[in-house]
């Protein structure tokens, strides 16, 4: 584990503490999440959470939300992903309703004020890393993980996947499920986590179907030999 990274992520969440006796933490189960809610808890005496989902009650995200609260007391509120106004908007997985031009367009901006508003928190930390794209290593460049204008918090941003991993191994937090992939970057419409919907949580899986009736189409397609599907949206919270 590399410790001074440790103590720089630390010492970031000590700035906003100066002032704060609150955080909150954008939260996708992912690795990344669990590691910078563990060290928020760390750090401040009360932490607030928040989830973005992409179909509303599914039993796997309720579990991954009890697990959270059963170990660090933090219960995560749940908001529509801003991805679905995009998705509504052009008939993502779906058919093309009436009206669908009409549908609110919502941006991650707005989500991330009522969450403040309605957890009462200032700042809120993400789990984002300046090696997991060119865009967010762009952001950390700019703001070196303290975006003050924004009030958002990245402490994990110049950590390695390795770093995040020894962190949660000598913290005994449990490795997030993979949702069949080579590690859970959250639940989207990567045939991978659809599958594991499918196959191993039929009710979520026509939840699903309800609200993207099209996706099981979508991930036969993808299952077919030498097939390779462009997914209509991907990536964690």
């Amino acid at each position: 584990m590399n410790a001074p990274h440790v103590e720089s992520s630390l010492n970031l969440l000590r700035l906003v503490r100066q002032e704060h006796d609150a955080i909150g933490v954008a939260v996708s189960f992912g690795k990344d999440s669990l590691a910078t809610l563990d060290l928020c808890c760390r750090v401040f005496p009360r932490v607030e959470g928040y989830y973005l989902f992409r179909v509303r009650g599914l039993s796997i995200v309720d579990d991954w939300a009890a697990a959270v609260k059963a170990r660090w007391g933090v219960a995560v509120r749940m908001y529509p992903h801003f991805d679905l106004s995009r998705c509504y908007r052009h008939a993502v997985l779906q058919p093309h309703w009436a009206k669908l031009d009409a549908t609110a367009q919502v941006s991650m901006l707005d989500i991330d004020n009522h969450f403040r508003s309605q957890a009462n928190v200032e700042w809120i930390a993400f789990g984002w890393r300046r090696n997991d794209s060119f865009s967010r290593a762009l952001i950390m460049k700019g703001c070196g993980g303290y975006d003050a204008n924004a009030r958002r918090l990245f402490p994990l941003r110049a950590w390695r996947r390795q770093d995040v991993l020894a962190y949660l191994a000598r913290r005994g937090i449990p490795l997030p499920p993979s949702l069949g992939r080579k590690e859970q970057a959250g639940l989207d419409f990567h045939p991978a986590a659809l599958a594991t919907l499918r196959d191993e949580r039929p009710d979520d899986w026509e939840k699903w179907l309800r609200d993207f009736p099209f996706a099981g189409l979508q991930l036969t397609t993808s299952e077919q030999p030498g097939r390779v599907v462009e997914q209509p949206g991907s990536g964690a919270t």
